[in-house]
């Protein structure tokens, strides 16, 4: 028996390993929010083990990931996040808005049939559904979303069917740049733990019934108590704080400048909410509504088919509701804090609506010292009723904006602040940059192009700004086409060296990490050894995972790959000052070798970004 457990022990961890990237992308698609995704995908990972074996377990695995997705308590944001590189086309924000505008049934029978391409008896299977209505839930949802879909431009072979692009259109969204909480061996790991605290919990709870009728039973046949002696003085319970209270923050009624305007509140009330599907206008709520200097801006909610959902409709001050242009606000919930950055780039207006007697806090941009140290500092701001008003300044190409709202003086939310920003194209040109170690390869414009905004936005400048140097540039050899690994260097404006790696390909970048080395650095000194996780829009199931990037300084001819315990892994040569290679498991330490194969210099293997530089926050704390 004992080998029975272990042998089933060992399938799900491969089953795991195997089926998870996939039902993650699909969890995506079904929920639009990464940590509701994964969490999705964890009960379902849950549900699949306690019915090991099964015959078909990722069959299993989707019928409770479609039961899961409509529950209630687990539905969460319903907007596909967006990608981390900040130059990438919005290609997909249509069909990202479309597929949140479909009902959970019919958004699952859509995903099912069209990304993850089950045939007609197998949607039905894992709907639970006859035949003949799964594909007819699944047309319905491809019809409405087919015209949302639109093909990459960055594609040279566009598909051929309207179907082909709807399928290419929701993969690029599945295939979304995202750093999960658990991998693999942690995502089993969490599944045990559940199962156990289940059973506790099961254990416990018979306990407590046999004790109550024990109880019962005793009550009946045990003689009266004697009178109990005075019992000792209990020691004080210790008092864990109290707990932040719950608050409604998107709900009425109305604040902001036009506020007491009704005649303004009835029409945007009545406006249109563009490709999203809005409840009627009698249900539907204004939360905000007023001028800034930089702007006309009113935010109504609502709800249909019990999906929270909203818009902001904006435009130049004074404009008439009915020339409002809707703008859909990226992770809405009613519970949650909102903002929106108005005017830009160079002199704009934030607004951020949180719960009324919230204090709202600002960071103009994040703080790297000279010695490399890396901070937000936060600054109070003035709100009326939960809703602050305030001058703001944006780059080019963002904001550098940090968000912090504190209930009772404990943070409850922590963010980025939403900017539509009308981006016509720069006005002044990047900066060529100069390579510090010779380039055997020409990168990549756009990837070059990623790394310079995702370093100068969160610092508050300019790319120019930074001085920039491109430390090196490799070729990232995936498997649909060459694409271009590049390490960029610049200086924060408190004098640190920032030092990012980023990955690309077929139009795509991600941003790998970003390290900040003291300022007093040689920048010819430096040795980067990073893993790069390859998952860009448009690839796919490439299979191309996981990279080892190391570059290091002239002297260094070689590099030996060393695991945890110190054991050489492999020995690889340097060329042209760095190298790109898939990445040997169980990597820890990167040794750089010279020309006699001595040893010069050993440096960690740093892990891919879980979150983009800027420590901007990423939504509730707490």
């Amino acid at each position: 028996m004992a080998d029975d457990g272990a042998a089933d022990d060992a399938d799900f961890a491969r089953f795991v390993a195997d089926r998870r990237p996939g039902m993650l992308r699909t969890a995506l698609l079904l929920t639009g929010d990464r940590a509701t995704a994964e969490e999705l995908v964890q009960r379902a990972l849950t549900r699949t083990r306690r019915s090991w074996p099964t015959a078909d377990p990722l069959a299993t695995a989707r019928r409770a990931m479609v039961a899961g997705a409509g529950r209630r308590g687990l539905r969460g944001e319903q907007v596909i996040e967006e990608l981390p590189d900040p130059l990438a086309p919005a290609v997909d924000d249509e069909l990202s808005r479309a597929l949140r505008a479909l009902s959970p049934r019919v958004r699952a029978a859509t995903v099912l049939r069209h990304a993850d391409q089950l045939d007609a008896a197998a949607l039905a299977a894992v709907l639970g559904r006859p035949v003949a209505e799964a594909e007819a839930a699944a047309a319905a949802g491809a019809g409405r979303l087919r015209p949302a879909a639109r093909p990459d431009p960055y594609r040279r072979a566009q598909p051929a069917t309207d179907d082909e692009r709807l399928r290419d259109g929701l993969a690029r969204l599945a295939g979304t740049p995202v750093r999960w909480r658990l991998d693999a061996a942690q995502a089993v790991a969490d599944v045990g733990h559940r199962r156990t605290g289940l059973r506790r919990r099961v254990l416990a709870a018979a306990a407590v019934a046999a004790l109550v009728l024990t109880g019962a039973v005793l009550t009946l046949t045990r003689p009266a108590p004697e009178p109990l002696a005075a019992a000792p003085p209990a020691a004080p319970a210790v008092d864990a704080g109290p707990s932040v209270r719950a608050a409604p923050v998107l709900t009425g009624p109305a604040r902001g400048s036009l506020a007491d305007d009704p005649a303004f509140l009835a029409a945007v009330q009545q406006a249109d909410w563009g490709g999203l599907v809005a409840p009627p206008a009698a249900d539907r709520t204004v939360v905000f509504a007023g001028d800034t200097p930089s702007g006309r801006a009113a935010l109504v909610v609502g709800t249909v088919d019990e999906d929270f959902r909203g818009t902001w409709l904006v435009g130049p001050a004074g404009a008439p509701a009915e020339t409002l242009v809707p703008h859909l606000p990226p992770g809405l919930a009613r519970s949650r804090p909102v903002t929106l950055l108005l005017g830009g780039p160079g002199p704009a207006s934030l607004v951020v609506v949180a719960g009324r007697g919230d204090t709202i806090e600002v960071s103009d941009r994040l703080m790297v010292g000279p010695r490399g140290t890396v901070a937000r500092s936060y600054t109070a701001v003035d709100a009326t009723d939960g809703v602050a008003v305030v001058p703001a300044t944006t780059t080019e190409d963002g904001p550098a904006l940090s968000v912090r709202v504190t209930r009772e003086g404990r943070p409850v939310h922590r963010s980025a602040v939403d900017w539509p920003g009308d981006r016509p194209g720069r006005t002044t040109p990047l900066p060529v940059l100069d390579a510090v170690r010779p380039v055997l390869q020409e990168p990549d414009e756009r990837v070059v192009a990623a790394a310079l905004v995702g370093l100068a936005v969160p610092l508050g400048v300019e790319p120019a700004g930074l001085h920039p140097e491109l430390l090196w540039s490799g070729t990232l050899p995936l498997s649909r086409g060459p694409g271009t690994v590049a390490v960029v260097v610049g200086r924060s404006p408190g004098g640190a060296l920032v030092v990012t790696t980023w990955a690309g390909g077929g139009g795509g970048a991600i941003a790998c990490g970003t390290v900040t080395p003291a300022g007093n650095t040689p920048v010819a000194s430096l040795t980067v050894a990073r893993t790069c996780t390859v998952d860009l829009p448009g690839l796919g199931q490439s299979g191309d995972g996981s990279w080892l990037v190391v570059t290091a300084p002239p002297d260094a001819t070689a590099i030996e790959v060393l695991g945890a315990t110190g054991r050489t892994l492999a020995r690889l040569p340097l060329a042209g000052g760095g190298t790109v290679v898939p990445l040997p498991a169980g990597t820890r330490d990167v040794r750089t070798l010279d020309a006699a194969g001595q040893p010069l210099r050993q440096v960690p293997v740093a892990p891919m970004a879980g979150e983009p530089f800027g420590d901007f926050g990423s939504g509730p704390q707490g």
